[in-house]
């Protein structure tokens, strides 16, 4: 079952990463211009499309969970506590549940932390719907997800200072330019399940980060663990700049507007002269103002974008 369910869900990952996270090399760009379909601004059906100003998560969909996502619904209570018994006895981590999206299989459940250590991020919970039962003790989460998604949101707790820094940047950014704008905190909370994530950016930390490794052990095994031990933990020497992926997603905020280029290349340089924010590698994003609303996805064939490859890099 495990295995069968790691293909469906690789599709969760793949539009999330078109969305900015990794960057969109040369093959997803051209599977993003097949899903715009050369439509203009001015050319978005509403059933497909939704401004990022009101899109809250409606109309995401995965392949043949419409009789899943029925029975899920129905079972509300069961599928909500199966899945924080999971986070809970696997990862040491209370959880809040936003949403519960239906897939082939069984139901895809987006939740949230809770606590100082804050990300987004999904599990499974599969359904046997010939007998319309949830199998409670069967949750299983994407080989690796919610491990990357702790571990960006410890260096998010760890380096405060920095993270800070990071959001001041981006405030200036927004005030500097009011032509531009982000997510909503309800697409995130709903169908965002990517890491440490804000309305402008989200997180995630490489499988083969070593430096934030013995925070993580530490972390999962005494979550009330100091701030301050876990800096302690925290190996500097051992931080690769590709293994803390920042992306950065800015969209227009008028509905008529393609990317400004002026304005994307300005957003470039105040990352590339902001020597106060946190290590890693920042791919800058600015889209125009529709999110593709099944996908969650903001990269159309419009988008200016980087990819991880040609990114910033902080050292």
């Amino acid at each position: 079952m495990k295995h069968k369910w790691k293909l469906f869900v690789c599709g969760i990952s793949i539009s999330l990463l078109l969305g900015g996270c990794f960057g969109v090399d040369s093959g997803k760009k051209s599977e993003a211009k097949k899903t715009d379909a050369k439509q203009g601004v001015d050319d978005r059906p509403e059933d497909r499309f939704e401004s990022v100003l009101t899109y809250t998560g409606e109309g995401y969909d995965l392949p043949g969970g419409e009789e899943n996502e029925k029975i899920a619904k129905e079972h509300k209570d069961e599928v909500v506590k199966a899945t924080k018994d999971y986070l809970k006895e696997k990862y040491n981590t209370d959880i809040e549940v936003h949403n519960m999206v239906g897939n082939k299989d069984g139901v895809t459940v987006f939740f949230e932390s809770v606590g100082d250590v804050h990300f987004y991020s999904t599990a499974i919970v599969p359904i046997d719907s010939d007998n319309q039962k949830v199998l409670s003790d069967k949750v299983w989460t994407l080989e690796g997800e919610v491990e990357k998604a702790i571990r960006a949101s410890l260096y998010a707790y760890i380096d405060k200072d920095d993270f800070e820094n990071l959001d001041n940047e981006i405030k200036d950014i927004i005030n500097s330019n009011p032509e531009i704008t982000g997510r909503t905190i309800e697409s995130l909370q709903n169908v965002g399940g990517n890491g440490y994530m804000t309305p402008y950016y989200f997180v995630q930390s490489s499988s083969n980060d070593e430096a934030i490794k013995p925070v993580y052990d530490s972390f999962i095994n005494n979550p009330t663990s100091s701030i301050t031990d876990l800096r302690k933990l925290y190996d500097k020497d051992l931080f690769k700049s590709k293994d803390l992926i920042f992306s950065i997603n800015f969209f227009m905020k008028d509905s008529n507007l393609e990317p400004d280029k002026k304005i994307y290349d300005s957003i470039v340089q105040a990352f590339e002269d902001n020597d106060q924010l946190p290590r890693g590698t920042y791919v800058i994003n600015l889209h125009d103002n529709f999110i593709i609303k099944s996908k969650f996805e903001g990269y159309k064939q419009n988008s200016l974008s980087q990819t991880a490859l040609d990114g910033i890099i902080k050292e």
